[in-house]
This record gives structure tokens, sequence and C-alpha cells, in this order.
């Protein structure tokens, strides 16, 4: 029987045997699986558990006290106060610190919740109703290890993220006289509308570079044994190598960006921050920021001519002209679960997992499953401190790299670094545009169902 022939006897078994349900459903089947030819199955199975704090499961958390300090308070459960005093005391030092590193004052009032759960969630969502200068975060207690240390280092969320909201979210209010316009989104049904002031190469970078900052200062307070857990923090990791990938296109980045991209884009502006501070110093930052301050508002077009003015250089040319060697690896960092699934006997480090022929990795003779330990004598942990070493080694003709190699003693190698690189070619992200908008424009998109091209 044809399969056309099938469906048609289906159907005509569903007119006649109406009451048949589960013999048909049977026949169905069958039929389905009698067409088919025998190929791969496709499985696809998960969970999807995660957790949740929102308005209602935070009413439900029974809170013991609240310790304050500043425009900071912790609330903690039954048994935690003093490490919410720990807490309280050694964030606002932190933010002390930061704010004299940047040249601002942070105005966003911060609420950290301690809440107790049996194992740290590795997914969750926050989604709570607070007030427009307030930031809230939760810090997860860990019931194995409740110390004030053991708190801070295994939630990911802090320092990075916590202090890049409230630089952030500081400069939007403009409360301490930093006004930065947003760039602004609307909607209506399919319509949306965008007021690109082109702001977010500032907010996003400055906020991104303080963050940074509080990791630098919290890893430095730390003991080198102690410093492992704040290695899995969520900061972003490839500022160099991101920003001359993008060059230019940071400055015009939509904020309302939804794309893989995304995160090139964080590293990027946190790059540009970083190349500021090593060509100008430090100071060149606070300058910005106080200038700025000087303006009752200022937008995209305000912050270039300021940022111009402070270095004495344009600082569009700045990026279009940097450069960063393509080393031609793809790296992981080292795990103890990838070292013994990789068979290498280092735990820390940068795991090659390829490299690309003829490249200046290929040239120095690294090979997969190699890890990547040292660069000019300095622990390797993570794709930022590898990034951070090649940047410092610019001008050199190349730089060692102490690696591990499966079945043999460890090596130096010498990995290239001078001589003039092509940009890498990559799709057009949404923050480079066809047409830039002028400055007061409003530009409208739609969602369709259909695709234009």
């Amino acid at each position: 029987m044809t399969r056309p022939s099938r469906i048609l006897a289906v159907i005509l078994s569903t007119a006649i045997l109406p009451a048949g349900c589960r013999t048909l459903s049977k026949g169905i089947t069958e039929s389905v699986l009698e067409a088919g030819h025998a190929g791969k199955w496709r499985v696809r199975y998960g969970s999807h558990s995660h957790y949740a704090l929102t308005n209602a499961t935070l009413e439900e958390v029974e809170f013991d006290g609240c310790v304050e300090a500043e425009k900071l308070r912790v609330r903690y459960q039954r048994g935690l106060r003093s490490q919410a005093e720990c807490i309280a005391e050694r964030t606002s030092t932190l933010l002390e610190q930061v704010q004299r590193h940047i040249g601002m004052t942070v105005s966003t009032r911060s609420t950290i919740q301690l809440l107790r759960l049996d194992e740290t969630p590795q997914n969750f969502d926050i989604s709570l109703t607070v007030e427009p200068n307030e930031f809230p975060l939760p810090l997860f207690v860990p019931t194995g290890d409740e110390s004030c240390h053991a708190i801070l280092a295994h939630n990911r969320s802090y320092p990075y993220l916590f202090v890049h909201e409230l630089v952030e979210t500081s400069m939007a209010s403009g409360e301490t006289g930093v006004r930065i316009l947003p760039d602004l989104t609307w909607g209506v049904f399919i319509l949306e509308g965008h007021v690109n002031n082109y702001t977010r190469w500032f907010r996003d970078g400055l906020a991104n570079y303080a963050g940074y900052v509080a990791c630098k200062i919290v890893s430095e307070d730390l003991d080198v044994s102690e410093r492992p857990p704040f290695r899995d923090t969520l900061l972003h990791t490839r500022p160099f190598s991101s920003l001359a990938l993008l060059g230019k296109k940071i400055f015009s980045w939509r904020q309302s960006s939804h794309t893989p991209v995304e995160r090139r884009y964080y590293s990027a502006v946190l790059g540009l921050f970083l190349l500021i501070e090593n060509r100008f110093g430090e100071d060149a930052i606070r300058a910005m920021v106080s200038e700025v301050a000087r303006h009752d508002a200022v937008d995209g077009r305000d912050l270039v001519n300021i940022t111009n003015q402070v270095l004495g250089a344009d600082v569009k040319t700045l990026v279009a002209d940097f450069e960063f060697p393509r080393i031609g690896l793809e790296l992981e960092r080292m795990t103890v679960a990838r070292a013994r699934n990789a068979g290498v006997e280092v735990e820390e480090g940068l795991l090659v997992k390829s490299v690309d022929a003829g490249s200046r990795a290929d040239q120095a003779g690294l090979q997969t499953k190699d890890v990547i330990v040292a660069v000019n004598a300095r622990p390797i942990i993570n794709h930022l401190d590898f990034e951070l070493v090649l940047f410092e080694a610019q001008g050199q003709a190349s730089v060692p790299l102490t690696v591990h190699r499966v079945d043999a003693e460890p090596l130096t190698v010498a990995l290239p670094l001078a001589g003039h690189e092509d940009r890498e070619q990559d799709q057009r992200p949404p923050g480079k545009r066809k047409a830039p908008l002028k400055r007061g424009r409003v530009e409208i998109s739609g969602s369709l169902p259909f695709s234009l091209f």
C-alpha cells in the first residue's frame, strides 16, 4: 500500500469507526513507522530546575534583621548577623575604593539579601520590584561553609556585576552630577521606537572598568590560596581581542541589542577603558568623569567630544588604529574536570583546544591538549590573564609561554607577536549601521512574521 493510500485508509477508518480511538491511534502510529526509513533518532530531554527570586518568594523569606552602612543594607536570616556585618563593612570599603579609582560617587542604593540554601544555585532568575535608584543583590549562603569569605567567594555576581550595576545606574540618575542620557526603547504591537543617544559605550565601558577594578581589589586582599573562587566571577575576559575585532562599531551600539556578539561588545568597551588607562593613565578616566559632571546632561556626541578634549586625541581614531595579535588558538580555561577528561595533569591554566594552521601559535609549536600555565613568567588562569600579558608585551618580537604537554616535561616556547595584523572579518554586528542616525532622530523598527531578505 502506498503512503497516500494508507492515509486515505486512516481517514476512512476515522469516519466509519468513531468509537475505535485506541485502535485508530495504534494504526496511525504503525502507518507512520512503516512509511519511514530506519535512521537516527533524536532524543532530547533536560531539567529546567532553577532558583527564582520574585516579590512573592522574597516575602516568604524569614529575615532576622538588617545591617546598614551608608547607602548599603544587608538583610540576613537567622544566625547570619556576623556575616552580614562583615559583608556590609567589606562592601562599603570596596565601593569607597572603586569610587576613588573612577572619580565618581555611587548614588544608587543597594540591598543585599543573604539567602541560606542547601546548594548554591547554578541557574537563577531575579525579578524584583524596587525603587528607581536601588539595586537588589541576593547572595546565596552555602550551608557547608557560612563564613563571610565563602559567601563572597562563591557568588559569581560579586563583585563585578554588583559594582557594574551600581555605577551604570548612578550615571543615569544624575544624583551626583554625572547625568548621561541613555538610549530609550518603547513599542506598541509590532513597532518599536529607539532614541539612540549612543552613550552605551561610555556607560557600559566605565561600569565594566569599575567592576574590573573591584575584582582586582578583592583579589589583592586575598592570599594566593584563597584566590581561585574569584576566578569564576562574571568578568568579561576578552577585552583587547574584542576591541580589535569590533573597532569603531562600539560607538554606535544599540541599547536593545540581543545577539550572540553582545558579549563581545561588553568585553570591547572594557578593553577601551583599559586602553585609555594604559595610554593616558587612570587620572584621564577620572578627568573624563569630572568633565561629564560639569554638564547638565550629555549624549553620545558630547561624550566623544569630552573624551577627545581630555585625552588630547581622537578616541575613535585610537580605537580604529588599535591592533591586537591574532594568535590562532582556541583556548578553554582549565578546571579539575577538564584536566581529567583531557588526560592532562595540570589543573590550572588555558587548555589548547585547537591550533590554526600557519598561525602564530602554529609557528610557536603549540599543540592540541597543551596547557599554557604562564606567559612572561606570569601565571595564567583565564583568558583575561592571557590578554593582559599580551597587551603589556606590545612592541616585543615574541613572548615566552610556559607550556605543559602530555607525557612530556614542561617547556618554554616563543610566541611571535611582531608584525602587522589584518583585522578579522566578521558579520556586521547590530551596532554598525548602514546609515547612522543623526542627532535627535528617532528610529522606528518592526517585528514581522516573515523575512524580507
